[in-house]
């Protein structure tokens, strides 16, 4: 099993993005581990592994990066097939960029196509334009189509433990 995730790099780059750029600035990390090992070892240990990965990105792996990437644009650059990709888009910042008349209503994802993932899925920010929800996030999942029983399964058991610990308070 391969996650694929994006990594904030604009605190690890020297010299630092310029001011006011708001293009890409991120580059991709990958964690592989079994299935076997997903499933049955404690979700702590995968967050470990994830964690030990972003501390692996340095000022030189971000040149490495953008260099390979000078190389190998027209090939595509892709962590693989069947790949599970994710990303944290909270603290991007995108959510609070005022363009003029306010924060967007939104923030999404162009596609659904995440360095090759077939089934990404994002944490994003609650916009800054409503003021309605300021605490937690949205998490935007694409799943194949055969997945899509099970998932909804899952989702109905979630909601209803989530009612009744809800009921509990």
């Amino acid at each position: 099993m391969k996650f694929a995730y994006s990594i904030n790099i604009r605190r690890l780059v020297k010299p630092p993005l310029p001011g006011g750029y708001w293009g890409n600035g991120c580059v991709p990390m990958y964690v592989q581990l079994s299935a076997k090992d997903l499933i049955e070892k404690p979700v702590c240990e995968t967050a470990e592994l994830i964690k030990k990965s972003k501390s692996n990105v340095t000022d030189e792996y971000v040149k490495s990066y953008i260099d390979y990437q000078e190389l190998h644009f027209a090939d595509g650059i892709t962590a693989g097939k069947e790949v599970s990709g994710f990303t944290d888009w909270r603290h991007l910042g995108h959510s609070t960029v005022d363009f003029g008349w306010g924060g967007p209503v939104t923030v999404l994802p162009l596609g659904r196509n995440l360095l090759g993932s077939v089934e990404p899925c994002f944490f994003l920010p609650y916009s800054t334009a409503t003021s309605e929800k300021k605490e937690g996030f949205k998490v935007l999942v694409t799943l194949r189509e055969a997945a899509l029983p099970a998932f909804r399964e899952d989702m109905k058991v979630f909601c209803n433990s989530q009612e009744q610990w809800l009921s509990h308070i």
